[in-house]
């Protein structure tokens, strides 16, 4: 039933793109260890009984039940501290004798007592509701709570919220890390700043040429035409100022258009690619291929 009931909530979900659920039953502490090291969960939820001795009750090879220390299970965890920033461990009596499970975890949630299996279940529920919708896990707990309070039977006190203020702060630090590496290894597949300057400088270098040819043309005109003048040959003279100008100026004229018009959105482009790299760490493979390719078009001739 819990395990429907968080499928259910993520489902409803504005932002389930950004979870993966997994799910695992009957699980012993061999299997707890296989799942640890091939999932990876930021999350690890453990659902089931427990008891008063501060024991979590897990499968074992034979199919009965098991009793695991969650002092020991504390200890365990601390080789998958690469991973775990919450353990939430919806059983009865879970936290009941613990302040401090595992001070490197940021965030631990457990039980204090026995808590009705509906109870935890809707506890649960709510929980994973408003962090599904992107809050965090605080809010997430205190909002969980609050809904339980609703129903004014008292089992609000029983739900017990661990926060290692160190290890939240270290994990908030490698999380900036990753970031930072995952936006640079990303920016290393989208064109760069330097390919976009040579392509511009290559078009305005173009646009310089053609501009010191019809120079030149002009130049190479008038000094015609003053010598025809001055040698009084009428005939040439009037051929020349008619053909003169359109031969030199309409081609280079032309060719300064396109290359202005290529510059203007190489330039646009390059708004368009900064605006995308704020948001660089969204982006999907597709989308930097499409900016790629188009940044291709753009500079062929």
């Amino acid at each position: 039933m819990e395990e429907n009931a968080i499928r259910e909530v993520l489902g409803g979900s504005d932002k389930k793109e950004l979870f993966v659920f997994e799910s695992r039953g009957a699980v012993t502490k061999d299997l707890l260890i296989d799942h640890l090291l091939k999932i990876k969960p930021n999350i690890l939820h453990i659902s089931g009984h427990g008891n008063s001795d501060e024991q979590l009750l897990l499968e074992d090879v034979e199919g009965y039940k098991e009793e695991v220390s969650i002092q020991k299970l504390s200890d365990l965890l601390s080789g998958f501290l690469d991973h775990i920033d919450c353990v939430f461990l919806n059983t009865c009596h879970s936290l009941s004798g613990i302040d401090s499970f595992n001070k490197n975890i940021p965030y631990i949630i457990g039980m204090n007592k026995e808590i009705p299996d509906d109870v935890a279940i809707d506890f649960s529920k709510n929980f994973y509701n408003v962090l599904f919708n992107g809050r965090d896990i605080k809010d997430a707990f205190k909002i969980a709570l609050a809904t339980i309070a609703l129903t004014e039977t008292g089992d609000e006190y029983i739900p017990k919220l661990i926060v290692n203020k160190e290890a939240v702060a270290a994990d908030k630090e490698r999380q900036a890390g990753e970031a930072e590496d995952e936006i640079d290894e990303l920016a290393s597949t989208i064109i760069s700043e330097e390919e976009i300057i040579v392509a511009k400088s290559g078009y305005e270098k173009s646009v310089s040429f053609y501009y010191k040819l019809i120079y030149a043309a002009i130049g190479i005109s008038v000094v015609l035409v003053v010598f025809l003048f001055v040698q009084n040959d009428q005939d040439v003279l009037a051929s020349l100022t008619g053909f003169i100008p359109s031969a030199f100026s309409s081609y280079p004229f032309l060719e300064i258009q396109k290359k202005k018009n290529r510059l203007t959105l190489i330039k646009l482009f390059e708004l368009k690619r900064n605006r995308l790299m704020n948001a660089l760490s969204r982006l999907s493979d597709s989308e930097r291929r499409e900016l790629n390719d188009e940044f291709m078009r753009l500079i062929i001739i």
